[in-house]
């Protein structure tokens, strides 16, 4: 007969590998919840906690090593589909400029992809922005991806941002303290926001805008049906999107057809820089024949600086160059590799974009010029970078 303290510790042995195994069951189910969120889920602190845990984890940086880079920190692009239309929006901002995504998501059918800069100070109210857009409009939920870009230095800040309350049916009383090119010390970095935006994703074509420019309604599903579905789309071609401006809280036209009826509307950039939009040749593209389809109305000969938006094969699209931050060259850099690379540029008829309130000189940053300058510099080193990366094209910038 068996001593009765042996039989207590064999019994204590069997309750303690039941226990591990229980426990390890249990942790393997809960990575598994974390790592597969349920699509549309409505539950306020595994949103938020998403964000965080992603902000937490953050480790790859850009090849300068000052910014974190965090792709979809909602973790939605995997789950999403782009529907029926093969082309999406690429946009940035900071969360100053983050409310114009509901309306940009009201005009644009397809899926956006939208990378979001913020730092130590304005963190709190980035986050709180990018969950409440999320939770309180399940459109968003459905079509934009976000990301989320922040200097290494703010890591440890970021981390401890608390979440506030979110009451979608009450007016957001949190406000943004900088203006994209003022935010503190930090320099804006267009092209990396652009290029994170761009990779995301999932669709075969691409239109990379700003935040505070509206698209003439259902282009997107224009370009799918009329260019894609009509099978003469090429991947060396950018289709150029004609661009205006108007006054701060003047209604966006939504169709040519009011556009061109609306007198508060002018060519974009006039006022700073005509000869980087007049290629566009706005004449020639107002008197077009009407016409109920997208169709290429003509094409462009590029010369510099003129710098254009369009929707372009994304496979085929160079990136943006991240040497160039704050005012200057940021585009037209891109845009110029693109030229000597061999792409063709067409102008669609019926697309437009507004950008909303008119840019006007003296209404730019205090450093705008010194930002200018120093880009010019990057500018003229980058064309000789072009000249031994397409040895064979004849095309100059």
């Amino acid at each position: 007969m068996k001593p009765k303290c042996f039989v207590s510790i064999q019994k204590a042995i069997v309750f303690m590998v039941l226990l591990v195994i229980f426990l390890q069951v249990f942790h393997i189910y809960l990575m598994l919840q974390e790592g597969n969120p349920i699509v549309g889920e409505r539950n306020h602190i595994s949103g938020w906690d998403q964000i965080m845990r992603k902000i937490r984890n953050a480790h790859v940086t850009d090849s300068s090593g000052y910014y974190f880079i965090l792709p979809d920190i909602l973790g939605s692009r995997n789950s999403q589909s782009s529907g029926t239309h093969d082309v999406a929006v690429a946009t940035h901002t900071t969360s100053n400029n983050l409310q114009n995504l509901v309306q940009l998501n009201e005009r644009w059918q397809g899926q956006i992809s939208i990378s979001v800069l913020t730092q130590s100070h304005d963190a709190e109210y980035a986050l709180y922005l990018i969950w409440r857009l999320h939770e309180c409009h399940e459109d968003i939920q459905r079509k934009v991806i976000f990301h989320l870009v922040f200097p290494v230095w703010s890591h440890k800040d970021i981390i401890n941002t608390t979440p506030h309350e979110i009451h979608c049916d009450k007016k957001l009383s949190m406000k943004a303290q900088y203006e994209n090119f003022e935010i503190g010390e930090l320099q804006y970095p267009h092209n990396i926001l652009r290029n994170l935006a761009l990779k995301m994703v999932t669709t075969s074509f691409v239109l990379v805008m700003d935040i505070d420019l509206l698209p003439s309604a259902n282009l997107s599903s224009s370009f799918q049906t009329d260019i894609i579905n009509s099978k003469i789309a090429s991947n060396q071609t950018a289709y150029v999107v004609p661009v205006f401006e108007t006054g701060e809280g003047d209604n966006i036209p939504s169709t040519k057809e009011d556009l061109l009826t609306d007198r508060n509307i002018q060519p974009f950039y006039i006022n700073v820089c005509p000869k980087c939009q007049n290629q566009t040749n706005y004449k020639k593209w107002k008197y077009l024949r009407k016409s109920d389809k997208l169709q290429l109305a003509f094409e462009l000969q590029w010369k510099y600086p003129f710098e254009p938006f369009f929707i372009a094969s994304k496979s085929s699209l160079p990136l943006y160059q991240e040497r160039f931050k704050q005012y200057g060259f940021n585009r037209v850099s891109q845009i110029c590799e693109m030229h000597v690379a061999g792409f063709n540029f067409s102008v669609l008829n019926n697309a437009f974009l507004v950008h909303k309130g008119y840019k006007m000189k003296n209404k730019f940053y205090s450093q705008k010029d010194v930002d200018h300058h120093e880009n010019r510099q990057r500018y003229e080193e980058f064309k000789k970078v072009l000249e031994s990366s397409y040895p064979d094209s004849k095309r100059k910038c």
